[in-house]
This record gives structure tokens, C-alpha cells and sequence, in this order.
């Protein structure tokens, strides 16, 4: 495949990645880190990790082929109903299983850590590892939008953090409403 082929596939699908990516590093690492803080242990993490990040992607898969086959339903029948001739390639199997793709690999990257150390140990490096991952990817999303990278990089990290607080502020109302022992 040559250069200029392979990037236009990239950027036809530049929204399937960004979101597939940000999306399960996010929502993953909120869901995880709510439920370490609230259950302190590590079966129900990483239990509750591979449950989440494969029903998650077979969903978010089926979301994209979905959404991406009725938007192009719809705009073809709206220049049908205008007399023009639709001529988009729309490729909602390619949205679908990149999207599926993405998100599965990228909810492992908060999981991770949570198979090789304890609950506190595993939070503590799996904020920052997520955290690093979400600027790399507005880093690299930048080399297409043509952005600085820096910025897109930041404000990647920071908004997607931002959603991410939630999942460890509920985990942490819940442990104290039940009274369970935070720092352990």
C-alpha cells in the first residue's frame, strides 16, 4: 500500500480512531478507578475491566457501522431528492471495526496495571499512563489537523481527564458512604 493510500485511509478514519481511543481510555479509566477506590479489589477490577472494555467495544463497533451507514443512507437520499448524484465513499464496516478495534486496545492500556500490582499501586500508575496516552494521541492527531501538537496534546489530556475524575469521584463517595477504608 502505498504512503499517500495509507494516510488517506487514516484520515477517512481519523474520527473512528480519535474517538475509539479517547473514549475507552477514558470511560475505562473512570469505570476502573471508581470501582478500585470502591471495592478495593483487584478480581472485581479486573473482572469488571474485561467485561466493560468488551461489551464497550462490540457496542461502540455496532454504534459506528450504524451511525456511519444511516448518515450515508440519508445524505444519498437527500441529493436523490435534489436530482444530484451521490458520490461519497462511505465505508461503514471500516468505521465499525476500527472503531471496535481501537476501543478494545485502548481500554487494556488503564487495565493494565491492575494485573501486575496491588489496588493503590496499580491507580497510581495507571492515572498517569492513561494520562500520557491521551496527550500522545492529540500529539499525533495534531499531524493531520495540522494543529500545534503541544496544545492538542493538552487539551486531549486535560478534558478527557476531566470526565475521567468522575468515575473516581463516585467510587470515592460510595467507599465512604459504606465505609470503606480508602488508603489501604
Amino acid at each position: 500500500m502505498k504512503k499517500g493510500a495509507f494516510t488517506r485511509i487514516i484520515a477517512e478514519s481519523m474520527r473512528e480512531i480519535v474517538f475509539g481511543l479517547e473514549d475507552s481510555l477514558v470511560s475505562t479509566l473512570g469505570a476502573l478507578t471508581g470501582i478500585a477506590i470502591g471495592a478495593r479489589s483487584t478480581y472485581i477490577v479486573i473482572l469488571s475491566g474485561l467485561v466493560l472494555i468488551s461489551a464497550e467495544s462490540m457496542s461502540m463497533a455496532a454504534g459506528s457501522y450504524l451511525s456511519s451507514k444511516s448518515a450515508s443512507e440519508t445524505e444519498q437520499s437527500l441529493h436523490k431528492a435534489d436530482g444530484k448524484i451521490y458520490n461519497h465513499d462511505s465505508n461503514p464496516v471500516r468505521a465499525g471495526l476500527v472503531m471496535g478495534v481501537l476501543y478494545f486496545i485502548g481500554g487494556f492500556i488503564p487495565l493494565l496495571s491492575y494485573f501486575f500490582l496491588p489496588i493503590s499501586k496499580a491507580i497510581v500508575v495507571s492515572i498517569p499512563l492513561t494520562a500520557v496516552c491521551l496527550f500522545l494521541l492529540g500529539v499525533w492527531s495534531s499531524k493531520f489537523t495540522k494543529r500545534s501538537a503541544c496544545r492538542s496534546g493538552i487539551e486531549m489530556m486535560v478534558i478527557s481527564l476531566a470526565a475521567a475524575l468522575i468515575g473516581y469521584v463516585i467510587g470515592l463517595a460510595v467507599s465512604m458512604y459504606f465505609g470503606i477504608e480508602v488508603t489501604k
